[in-house]
């Protein structure tokens, strides 16, 4: 299912030039990418159909491409919040694709981001990408500030819960958007740095949330249940969002700030490439 657009998208994503491509367009190709290289090595028939340019050594090229775009961003000027997305982006390629060059330019880009003087802070502290540069500096480097940064804002943000974390998992003056955008903190703080401490919390959370109106139109979903390992379980939810990707019908809240003029857009296509390759794993 989803095959031949999901070639067409192949095709189409390899001629896109990566060095003037933005941010958040490299980044979604570079997830994909990754998706498709694990489908290259647990379910290689699937990958053949795509030719040589789906092989291991070929997608690792290109994803070396790709993160050498996003640490070369980082000496370009930009908004406090594009570098924080930019620092983000980068750090969660190099979990996948390790690079000692790349790392250095990372430590060096989080390092001057999280000074007090800094532009970050121009930006409110408490905001996702904040918390998870922090949970980043940790992973990476073991900073122990940055532990307990991380750890300040996460315990805030379970203390907004309503009945403070004990009551059905609802943030009452949060957009669903907003809502999925801190589990999906939560959820990368886990899997990077403490698997226990709000496990708890995640799944009552997530439970709540994806009962929630108008989940199914928010295909920001399909990357939690990923997460969470619960992909299958969640098959119909799933089923409901993947023609909204196919359309180019991406949910407002999650790329509100990302101009897109139309399913032709390549971000549009980066997206749906990032999405489908995630779905085919799933599904393989």
């Amino acid at each position: 299912m989803y095959t031949s657009y999901f070639n067409l998208l192949f095709k189409n994503i390899r001629s896109i030039p990566l060095q003037t491509a933005g941010t958040d367009l490299i980044a979604h190709v570079c997830f994909g990418y990754r998706h498709l290289l694990i489908l290259s090595y647990t379910a290689p028939m699937v990958a053949e159909t795509l030719g040589e340019e789906a092989k291991p050594v070929a997608l690792v090229e290109r994803m070396l491409q790709a993160t050498d775009v996003l640490a070369g961003n980082l000496d370009h000027d930009m908004s406090a919040a594009e570098r924080a997305r930019n620092i983000v982006y980068l750090l969660h390629t190099l979990t996948f694709q390790f690079n000692p060059d790349h790392l250095k330019i990372a430590a060096n880009a989080v390092e001057e981001f999280i000074q007090p003087a800094s532009a970050a802070a121009a930006i409110p502290a408490r905001l996702p990408d904040i918390c998870k540069i922090h949970a980043y500096n940790y992973y990476f480097w073991q900073d122990e500030g940055s532990l307990a940064l991380a750890r300040e804002i996460l315990d805030g943000w379970i203390a907004e819960l309503d009945g403070n974390g004990n009551g059905n998992g609802h943030w009452k003056d949060l957009s669903l958007d907003e809502a999925l955008e801190r589990i999906e903190t939560l959820l990368m703080y886990s899997d990077l740095v403490d698997h226990l401490l709000y496990v708890k919390q995640i799944r009552k959370v997530f439970s709540r949330y994806s009962k929630y109106p108008g989940i199914d139109r928010e295909v920001r979903f399909l990357t939690l249940t990923a997460q969470m390992g619960c992909f299958a379980s969640y098959s119909r939810t799933v089923d409901k969002i993947m023609p909204n990707v196919l359309d180019g019908k991406l949910s407002a809240g999650t790329y509100e700030n990302i101009p897109m003029t139309g399913p032709a857009d390549p971000l549009v296509q980066a997206i749906q490439f990032h999405l489908l390759a995630l779905y085919m794993l799933e599904n393989h």
